[in-house]
């Protein structure tokens, strides 16, 4: 097994599920880590290109890296430079995602970095250093049983050799299973201490996370290096989906606007074309293809399919209400959600404001307590209705049953209307 340098995508990925980065912070912290940090007095940039889909490495960081592990590792973990089967969109200009010296380790620069630059560049240089390493070795071990005529097959590994693990283990996912040890049982029959059966059924595929989303738009072409993390954010700056437990929940506003697109546009807006217009993008930048003749025929077919949605599809404008936004200034709409209407800003997602409901209160009569405030009906947080004083919290007087505003002439107290009888709360008596 071994490790290759990081590219955009599997760098995004990877610090997604071993720092708990998005792909925005991941890119924004890899840009100033690219641009330089103040070392000393010295501006020193500590990373290579951050937007690549290239894991190629220079041949002088290649020599630098390999004695660097000699010297600090032995010969021993000495490795070789990994290939990839090249894909079809790779832009090679630039390197895989790299530290500038090999010799600048996390450890030494961690003084000048805040503590999420020095986790993203530990990062990236435990990678490409793990890259150069030789591999680690496994000893791999199959067991099959056989009963009653079905064979039951259980497999491990033991690590015999750590190799690039020696740096890479913290982010490694992979745990080797340890099988017992079965050298006592020459006569070939094994005793079971317990039999679980369990029973499998159909899942639906798992909701995107931001890396199995990027990796899912790397496999299928879609994107560049450059618009992995921008696309990532505007789904969700948009308000197309939300994050709910790191996973993607598409929004009503998103599905809406699904089902539009899909409705005029499933012709264009799909990722065969996408990656096609990708390739072909590849194909004007290498001058193998003319631009203008590109851009006639995405305009040939874009134009009409235009107008067709212009004048077919149903125009859901948001009503305004004749008010303004008291954040922004913008007209308030209706809105239409999972609970039913609501006023809100139409300068969404720039602007997130709600109009909080005002219900009318009603003062239903005067506190005999404090004898300043009105008891008026309220509601606890479970929505249980309640009456108290709304001189709160100076007043703590409170009733679970609707006070009809009369005075029991006895004691003083209040006079509730409970289950349609007129009771005084003192003196629970039928007035």
């Amino acid at each position: 097994t071994s490790k290759l340098p990081f590219t955009t995508s599997t760098l995004t990925q990877t610090s997604s599920i071993k720092l708990n980065f998005s792909a925005s912070k991941t890119m924004k912290l890899a840009q100033g880590l690219y641009e330089g940090k103040k070392i000393g007095n010295t501006l020193v940039g500590l990373i290579s290109y951050m937007r690549t889909d290239s894991t190629r490495l220079s041949d002088v960081f290649v020599k630098d890296t390999f004695e660097f592990i000699k010297n600090n590792y032995g010969k021993n973990y000495v490795g070789y430079v990994k290939k990839t089967k090249e894909k079809e969109n790779v832009q090679d200009a630039h390197e895989g995602i790299r530290p500038t010296s090999i010799n600048r380790t996390p450890d030494e620069v961690k003084a000048y970095l805040t503590n999420d630059e020095y986790k993203l560049y530990k990062l990236i240089y435990t990678r490409a250093l793990a890259s150069l390493m030789a591999d680690a070795k496994t000893l791999a071990t199959t067991v099959i049983l056989e009963n009653n005529g079905y064979t039951f097959k259980a497999t491990g590994s033991v690590l015999t050799f750590d190799g690039y693990l020696k740096v890479y283990s913290e982010y490694e996912d992979s745990e080797d299973v340890i099988l017992p040890d079965l050298k006592n049982y020459k006569s070939g029959c094994i005793t079971a201490d317990d039999i679980t059966k369990t029973q499998h059924f159909t899942k639906p595929a798992p909701r995107y996370t931001e890396s199995s989303l990027i990796k899912e738009m790397e496999s299928l072409g879609i994107g560049r290096p450059s618009t992995y993390a921008t696309i990532v954010g505007t789904i969700k700056d948009r308000g197309y989906v939300i994050l709910k437990d790191k996973k993607f929940e598409p929004t009503e506003i998103g599905i809406e606007t699904t089902d539009k697109l899909q409705e005029f546009f499933s012709g264009i807006v799909n990722v065969e074309y996408t990656a096609n217009m990708e390739h072909d993008l590849d194909e004007i930048a290498e001058d193998k293809m003319d631009y203008k003749k590109v851009l006639h025929e995405f305009y040939d077919e874009f134009e009409p399919l235009v107008e067709k949605a212009f004048h077919e599809m149903e125009k859901k404008g948001p009503e305004e209400t004749g008010e303004n936004c008291p954040e922004c200034g913008s007209p308030l709409v209706i809105r239409k959600g999972k609970y039913g209407e609501f006023v809100a800003c139409s300068n969404y997602p720039n602007c997130k404001y709600i109009k909080k409901e005002e219900k009318e209160v009603v003062e239903i009569c005067k506190c005999p307590k404090c004898g300043k405030g009105m008891i008026v009906e309220r509601k606890t947080k479970k929505g249980k209705i309640f009456y108290g004083c709304n001189n709160y919290p100076k007043c703590n007087y409170a009733l679970w049953y609707k006070p009809t505003g009369e005075i029991c002439p006895k004691c003083g107290e209040l006079i509730v209307d409970k289950n349609g009888e007129n009771i005084c709360v003192n003196c629970e008596e039928d007035k």
